[in-house]
């Protein structure tokens, strides 16, 4: 799931940055997106790895995307790091974007709303097909 959620949400992340003249980049790091885009970035673990990053004239919006297609304790912590790295990064200026999707979500419900509560963007699949994305980068 997790894979093919990537190569997924990796098609919405070029098509969309393409169109808008904009780069991104796939398997995020500090290091990575210093050398690159010349933008340096604190972060909460050296080892940090974001799913996507994308450059927006030196505004950076970072995603990361799962998928989940059992309940359990996962998704109730991943929420939980999510709120918290919401935090961190707009506390940089950087737009934090968390994609998910599956079944697992139907009975792990309020995880979900506390980051709906907390955060700016939760997106889906389906969002993502009817172009939320994009909308998001043009604002």
């Amino acid at each position: 799931g997790g894979t093919l959620m990537e190569s997924i949400v990796e098609e919405f992340v070029r098509d969309a940055s393409l169109d808008l003249n904009m780069e991104y980049m796939p398997q995020a790091t500090a290091i990575k997106i210093k050398e690159k885009w010349n933008i340096d970035v604190k972060v909460d673990k050296s080892s940090r790895i974001i799913d996507f990053a994308i450059n927006k004239s030196g505004k950076l919006y970072f995603i990361e995307c799962n998928f989940y297609g059992g309940g359990g304790s996962k998704l109730k912590s991943t929420a939980t790091e999510y709120i918290r790295m919401n935090e961190y990064w707009n506390k940089q200026g950087i737009q934090f974007i968390w994609i998910t999707d599956g079944a697992g979500w139907k009975s792990t419900l309020k995880p979900l709303r506390e980051y709906f509560d907390k955060a700016d963007y939760l997106l889906n699949l389906e969002m993502l097909r009817k172009g939320i994305l994009k909308m998001i980068l043009i604002d």
